[in-house]
C-alpha cells in the first residue's frame, strides 16, 4: 500500500530515470544473461551514471525486481482495471493474465532463471493479493469472517500463481485460456463464501 502512495507520488523526473533504467534493463536482458550484466552497463544503456542508478535503486536486484512488479501490473490492469469488481470473468482475466505472463518471461528467459524466479514471484503474488484483498474486503462488508480478506488473498495468489507456473512448466500445456476454465471453479469456490453479499 505504501509503494502505491509513493508512486503516485514520485517526481516527472524520478519516474522518467526509473522507465529509462527499466529499458535499459530489458534491452540488455535481450543481449546477455542476467547474471553478466553489471550496474555500470545498465547506467551506460540509460545514459545516467552510476551515482544517479544508486539515487534510485540499491542494486541490479532491486531495480529488476521494481520492472517484473511494474511490467506485471501495467499487463494486469489492461485487463483488469482498477476498480473493477469481484466476479468470476475478472477473476478469469486476473488468472489467465498470470499465464500468460509467467510463460512469455520463460519464453524470453528460458529456465534456469536464477535469481529471477524468486523475484517474479515475490512481485506476482504481492500485486495478486493487493487486487485480491482489495475485492474480498469491499465484498465482505463488515462481517466479521474466518478468514480474513488478507489470508484468503494471500492463500488464493499463491494459489494462482503456482497453478500458473505448473501449466507454463508442461512439455505440451494446453492454451491458456482452458487452463483457466479448468482451475477457475477451484479458485472461485475458494473464495465464494468470502465473496458473498452479506445478509442483513
Amino acid at each position: 500500500m505504501l509503494l502505491k502512495q509513493e508512486e503516485k507520488k514520485l517526481d516527472p523526473r524520478v519516474k522518467r530515470t526509473r522507465q529509462l533504467l527499466q529499458q535499459a534493463l530489458m534491452d540488455l536482458m535481450r543481449e546477455k544473461s542476467f547474471q553478466a550484466i553489471t550496474v555500470q552497463d545498465i547506467a551506460e544503456r540509460a545514459t545516467v551514471n552510476r551515482v544517479t542508478f544508486y539515487a534510485h535503486f540499491q542494486d541490479k536486484y532491486a531495480l529488476l525486481e521494481y520492472t517484473m512488479r511494474e511490467m506485471f501490473k501495467q499487463r494486469l490492469r489492461s485487463q483488469v482495471p482498477e476498480g473493477s469488481p469481484f466476479s468470476s470473468e475478472n477473476l478469469a482475466r486476473l488468472i489467465l493474465t498470470v499465464c500468460e505472463f509467467v510463460a512469455e518471461i520463460g519464453r524470453h528467459c528460458p529456465p534456469p532463471y536464477g535469481p529471477m524466479e524468486p523475484l517474479m514471484e515475490k512481485q506476482i503474488k504481492a500485486e495478486l493479493y493487493e487486487v485480491l484483498r482489495a475485492w474480498l474486503a469491499e465484498s465482505s462488508g463488515k462481517v466479521e469472517r474466518r478468514p480474513s480478506p488478507e489470508q484468503a488473498a494471500m492463500v488464493t495468489s499463491w494459489a494462482i500463481y503456482g497453478a500458473a507456473v505448473q501449466w507454463s512448466q508442461q512439455e505440451r500445456p494446453e492454451p491458456a485460456g482452458e487452463f483457466v476454465q479448468q482451475v477457475l471453479p477451484l479458485i472461485l469456490a475458494s473464495l465464494q463464501p468470502m465473496a458473498e453479499q452479506p445478509t442483513h
